[in-house]
Formats: C-alpha cells, structure tokens, sequence
C-alpha cells in the first residue's frame, strides 16, 4: 500500500457492488464503472476477501453480469453453493454446540458467524470457515470436557491466550473464547473488556438465525464486539472486505438506531471511538452505510480512502502481502523494540512476568518470528519491518497512536 493513492477502477466497481448487494439498492448509472474496470479482476479481489458470493444476485444483473466471462460467471455460483453448504453445515453445529453446552450449565454466546450472516440480505452469503463461542473464563474447563465428548480435540498449535482452539474429527475449527478479543497493548481496552464481560452474558439475547434460535449478544455490546475484532486484526495484519460488510449491515438495520447512544458509551470506555469513527465513515463513504446513522464523526475522506486501501491490501485476515505482520505506533526503533517486547508477553503469559527471564524469552521470540517467517514464506525481516512502520502513519492518522 503507498500513502496517498487512489482506488483503481475494480476497487471501484467491488465497492459498488458489495453496496448493491448490502443495501439492495441500485446505482441509476453504474454501467460506466464497470465498463472501464477488468471485471475479471473484480471477481479475483472479491474471492480473495471471502465477499464473491455476496455479489451472486447483482452480478446476475444486466449492466453488471454482462461483463462476466463464462468462467467468471461459473467460479461465482460455484462460490455461493459452496458458501451456502458451508453456512447449513457450521449453523446446525452452532445449534448442537450452544445447546449442550446451556444444558450443561455453562453460558455460551455466539460471536460473529451466524449470528452476523442471520443480517445480510441472503444469509447463507456470507461465508464463514468456523465457529466462535464466548463462555466465562471460570468454565473453560468444563466447556473442553464437553467438547472432548462430541468428537472435538484441542489443537496442538494454540496462537492466543484467551481462546482455545479446537478441531472437530470432521476438520470444522471451533474457538471458545474467554475475552472479547486478545489482549491489546492499551491496557485501557483490556480493563474495559474484563470488565464488560459479565454485562454480555446479562444482556444476550436469543436471535432468529436462519430458522435457528441461537445466543448472541445485545446489540449494544455485540457491535462493540465487531469492532474489537475489526481492531485486533487492523494492529496485527490488517482485515479484509468482509469485516467493513458485517458493520454495514448491522448498522443499517432500522431497530438498533437506538441503540447508538449506548454503543458510543461502550466504545468511549474503551478508548475505541476513533477507530469506530473511522470504520463508519469508511461504510458510509464507499460501502452503503446508511447516511442518517447518529454516529460517526466527521473525518478527512482522505483518511476513509487511505483506510480502505489497506483494507483491500490485507485481503481477508493479512494474507495477501508477505510483508504485512504487525503495526506499530510511530516508525522508530524504539517503536518497533516496544512491538518485540509486546510480541514476547504474548507469546510467553506465565514466564514474562520474571523480568530476570526476559532476556531469554527476547532469544526464543526472535527464533520463532525467523523460523515462522520462513515456514510461512513471509517477507524478509527488513521489509516487514518497514511495512510496519508505514502502516503506523495511517494508525497516527486515526487517533489510535497511544
């Protein structure tokens, strides 16, 4: 990504699509945009950020289909049968999942998954490749034996320190997670999650997912959960398409304009009110969030289009640039030592407290960030490093340099 560039013509038309097929309403002219942009390549970008069978409908459309080549035409609907099968597959497991473990005594939660997909116009759309479960910290244990009877093994590589990841015998991934999302370097965000924890289990709610009753969280609290989720992965390698659609059509919805008041306090207790004027005014701008929404403060369209540009450099979670890992706040030497010693705290929760160990854990987390990048055919150390470093200019911009 370079600072300061413009869309191109298919980020344009992806855009506009992804609107159409959010908000249901079609553009009176679009036919320009897609004239000019390859629309190969529209579908290839889409597909990369996991939002191609979101566009099914409106890419049937004249004006728009039109310009589809046979194989692109063919690659769309094999990405929406496949996204539908999958939706089916993960919401019945959903259902079988939270109702043993409520039986059991332990309260559960659905984060994101069917509980966003039951909002998009067509459901089975939205494409999901596993489950994630919210239970209180205190039950972890009971929710692993459970699962351990229901054919699910803990995974032997685990990357977080608030979620345990599983797999079922069937290959679906399942994480049960104790926190909101995984600590941040703001202490002020941590505190804030710790401390709403109990509220979610208090106020969920029961939704109608697909024809499936199934637990999530009160809007209020389950929009700041969006974001917290949005924002880990914008800190780390950054979050594609797909996450900027589920705040589009949560917040689109008619019956949680009341609830803006109270979003706004949640995320103002948790030092998140700039990333969340930010995202929205990203929706607002290319992607079809409502204009009347009571939230959002106004900010330079320079800074929404910026965002954006990193979001479509991220693809889904990160993936698509080998030299995107992590952000930092400000491209220093001292900024990037600080992300280390973050990274090392992470990686190692029960030794890092032992600062006589530290120097040790520094030696362990270097090898396995080489060895990793490696493995994973990542950029080479130089180039991430820099990649961080320019990516903390868009981070200063947002208000989020703390």
């Amino acid at each position: 990504m370079t600072m300061g560039t413009k869309l191109n013509k298919e980020q344009e038309a992806l855009c506009l699509l992804l609107c159409q097929a959010l908000t249901g309403q079609r553009s009176p002219s679009p036919a320009g945009i897609f004239r000019q942009a390859d629309m190969g390549k529209v579908i290839q970008t889409a597909q990369q950020h996991k939002v191609l069978p979101l566009l099914y409908e409106v890419l049937c459309e004249e004006g728009t289909g039109g310009a589809l080549k046979d194989a692109d035409r063919k690659l769309t609907e094999r990405g929406s049968r496949i996204a539908a099968k999958q939706s089916y597959r993960l919401l019945f497991l959903t259902r079988s999942l939270t109702e043993a473990l409520e039986e059991a005594g332990v309260p559960v939660l659905v984060l994101k998954g069917a509980g966003v997909g039951a909002l998009y116009p067509v459901p089975e759309m939205r494409k999901s490749g596993d489950v994630d479960l919210l239970i209180p910290e205190d039950r972890l244990e009971d929710a692993s034996e459970l699962l351990a009877g229901k054919d699910f093994l803990v995974k032997q590589s685990q990357h977080a320190n608030h979620h345990l990841a599983f797999r079922s015998g069937d290959g679906i991934d399942l994480e049960l997670h104790t926190m909101l999302a995984e600590p941040f370097r703001d202490n002020g965000i941590n505190q804030c999650m710790k401390r709403l924890a109990p509220e979610y289990f208090a106020q969920r709610e029961y939704r109608d997912c697909m024809g499936i009753r199934l637990p999530v969280p009160g809007e209020a609290h389950q929009a700041l959960q969006l974001l917290l989720h949005m924002l880990q992965h914008f800190l780390r390698a950054g979050f594609g398409l797909k996450l900027l659609c589920d705040w589009v059509v949560f917040w689109n919805r008619q019956e949680v304009q009341g609830i803006v008041p109270e979003f706004l306090r949640l995320a103002e207790d948790c030092h998140v009110r700039e990333f969340s004027d930010t995202v929205t005014m990203v929706c607002r701008e290319f992607l079809g969030l409502r204009g009347d929404l009571p939230m959002g403060r106004s900010r330079d369209r320079r800074l929404a289009e910026e965002f954006l540009l990193d979001v479509f450099a991220a693809e889904e979670f990160g993936k698509a640039d080998k030299d995107r890992m992590v952000i930092v706040q400000e491209n220093s030497l001292w900024a990037y030592m600080k992300e280390f010693h973050y990274q090392m705290k992470l990686n190692h929760p029960k030794a890092s407290p032992h600062v006589i160990l530290w120097p040790a854990l520094w030696v362990v987390t270097l090898v396995v960030f080489l060895r990793n990048n490696r493995k994973l055919n990542r950029g080479r150390a130089r180039d991430i490093l820099r990649n961080a470093g320019d990516r903390s200019r868009l981070l200063q911009q947002i208000g989020l340099d703390r």
